[in-house]
Order: structure tokens, then C-alpha cells, then sequence
């Protein structure tokens, strides 16, 4: 067996999970400045393994962050492809555009759109778009704790290629479903050390009349130690409990992840 690994990782200062639902986040007590700030990220990898065919293995992520003075702006994309021979097995990504005005205000708006997809899962494209009111409250600097509620519009296509073949109908065919939804969540981020950082978020998303018995749970656990002047060590896990699918495929999805990161 030949196997060719290749792996490049460039500024990871800000984590995204790629899930259902994202985590798009960061801390700052700074005092506001006019001076404009731009920050950005990049990581790549490829993983080859050559037996009766050649099997690829490919990630990639970019994300972009903009302060100018009481607004910011993040730009995140992400995207993940298996390839064995002739079939693309594994192809899911995500795009996300957040836009926040008064960003180190205790009480702020959030402004958010996504466009992902997962052809592994079935979720052929989903689109959201929303606006939460946010509260933050900060201990010594060193952690943050957030909370958000907010309304949001929802759209998704889903196939029946990750359900079993007993669940499939006879004549499967693509479901689309819209939906204006109540989006939530809470998040406590910051410094168990020095030189360590720890962060957990959960959000709760359901319709309005159906807020208890039609949602979705997502959790996601990051914890970074810092080993040299611009590395980490970063693992992070994340999960989503879905109570009523729009296809029968499992309820419960969970990933989880450890690296090495650059950062500047």
C-alpha cells in the first residue's frame, strides 16, 4: 500500500464547526478603535491512500474577520471532500457571512446568512438567514459568557441517500421544507490558564409552533493549549441531536477533531 499525506495549516486563531449549525465567535475587551483591522485564516489538507484504486481525502477552510471600530464583519467557508475512483463519496462545506454592530457592547445585534450542504447526510443545500439580540457579560477579561435569542428563516433540500433501505419509499423524492424558526443559545469562552483556552456553546433551534416537540440541539467543546510563540494544540468536538429529521436518517450526529495550529 502507498499512501501520500500532505497537511498544511496556516492561522487558525478562530475555530468553526461544521455542523447544522455553526459557532461563529470571538472575544474582545478592547477598547473600540477607528483604526481598520483585518485578520484571516487558511488551512489545507490532502491525504491519498493507493490500493485497487486511489482513494483522496481533502479539507480545506478560509476564514476572514473585519473590525473597523463598532462593526464587524466574519466571512467563513469550509470544504471537505472524499474521492474512491469514479465516486464522490463524502462533499459537504459551508459558506457564512456574520455582521455585528457594537460588537463589545453587553447588548448587541447579530446578522447572520448561510449557505452549507452535506451529500453524505442527504442535506442536498440548506439556507439560513437571521437576526439575534445578544448579551455578553466579561469576568476579570479573562472570560466571556454570552447569551442570544433571535428569529430565523430556514430552507433545506434533503435526498434519502444516508437512510436505510427498509425507511425509503418506493419512488424516493428530494423533501424541501421552510421554516421561520426561534434560533438560542449560550456560550462561556476564555482562559483556564495562560496558556490555555477553553470554550462550550449550545444552541437550541425549533419553530415557533412547534417549540417543543420539532428542534434541534447542537453542542460544541474546544480546548487549545499553547506549546510555542504562534502554536497550539486545539481539540474540539461538536454534536447535534435533530428530534424530527426531515428524512429518517439517525438523530444524533457528533464529530470531533485535534490539531496542530498556527497562529499570527
Amino acid at each position: 500500500m502507498k499512501k501520500l499525506f500532505f497537511f498544511i495549516v496556516t492561522c487558525c486563531s478562530v475555530h468553526f464547526v461544521q455542523a447544522q449549525i455553526l459557532t461563529i465567535d470571538n472575544t474582545d475587551t478592547a477598547d473600540y478603535t477607528r483604526k481598520t483591522i483585518c485578520n484571516a485564516d487558511l488551512s489545507l489538507s490532502l491525504e491519498g491512500d493507493k490500493q485497487q484504486v486511489l482513494l483522496l481525502d481533502a479539507s480545506n477552510a478560509f476564514n476572514f474577520q473585519l473590525q473597523h471600530y463598532k462593526e464587524l464583519l466574519i466571512l467563513a467557508s469550509s470544504y471537505r471532500f472524499t474521492y474512491d475512483g469514479g465516486q464522490d463519496f463524502l462533499n459537504s462545506g459551508f459558506v457564512h457571512l456574520r455582521w455585528r454592530h457594537g460588537y463589545k457592547n453587553k447588548w448587541q445585534p447579530e446578522t447572520y446568512v448561510q449557505y452549507q450542504w452535506d451529500e453524505a447526510r442527504g442535506m442536498l443545500h440548506r439556507f439560513i438567514t437571521g437576526e439575534n439580540a445578544r448579551y455578553s457579560f466579561w469576568h476579570k477579561h479573562n472570560w466571556e459568557l454570552s447569551a442570544a435569542s433571535g428569529i430565523m428563516y430556514e430552507t433545506e433540500t434533503w435526498n434519502y441517500r444516508a437512510v436505510d433501505s427498509a425507511l425509503k419509499p418506493q419512488v424516493p423524492q428530494n423533501q424541501v421544507t421552510s421554516l421561520l424558526k426561534s434560533n438560542n443559545y449560550v456560550k462561556i469562552e476564555g482562559k483556564t490558564s495562560p496558556s490555555s483556552t477553553f470554550s462550550f456553546i449550545v444552541f437550541y433551534q425549533a419553530p415557533f409552533e412547534h417549540f417543543l416537540q420539532q428542534y434541534r440541539v447542537a453542542t460544541s467543546v474546544k480546548f487549545a493549549v499553547s506549546f510555542a510563540r504562534h502554536f497550539d494544540l486545539a481539540m474540539a468536538f461538536s454534536s447535534l441531536y435533530d428530534s424530527k429529521p426531515v428524512v429518517p436518517i439517525f438523530k444524533f450526529y457528533y464529530n470531533f477533531s485535534n490539531g496542530i495550529v498556527y497562529r499570527f
